[in-house]
């Protein structure tokens, strides 16, 4: 018997479905947001232990629940976000009105951030000085420190 895939982003996209269906507003409970975790979101939020984020439909848009974190379109402030959390981040989503939803596991060390893969010599071949963002087709995300 194989390994089984994780049930997390399953259990977020249903209990997404059923909070929407119940016309109440899914909010999205994120921890160590500031750690690496969390992307597009302006840093003066980042600074809590916890973030919380409305996700309803009228909020955001392009919301993709995906296996590996979950990425969104939305406002802060009035100005256009590209939002991007790792799915290993990921609290709970509850419903603002009644705080119904599902609580999940997140690892003990999630404060110290996502693990930074081992580079190897060929990762940097298409990046130049010039263009030191990703090769075509990766992410339109970076890190800013």
């Amino acid at each position: 018997m194989s390994e089984m895939t994780d049930r997390k982003p399953y259990l977020l996209r249903a209990i997404y479905q059923w909070i929407v269906d119940n016309d109440c507003t899914p909010h999205l409970v994120i921890a160590a947001p500031g750690a690496g975790w969390v992307h597009g979101v302006p840093s003066h939020l980042l600074q809590e232990d916890m973030l919380v984020l409305n996700i309803s439909p009228q909020a955001t848009a392009h919301l993709q629940i995906e296996d590996d974190n979950i990425t969104f379109d939305t406002r802060f402030g009035g100005k256009p976000h590209q939002v991007w959390v790792a799915m290993a981040a990921v609290v709970s989503l509850v419903a603002r009105e009644n705080g119904e939803g599902i609580s999940l596991p997140v690892a003990d060390d999630i404060e110290a951030g996502p693990k930074k893969p081992q580079q190897t010599a060929g990762d940097d071949a298409d990046k130049t000085p010039d263009n030191p963002e990703s090769p075509a087709g990766g992410s339109h995300l970076r890190i800013i420190k």
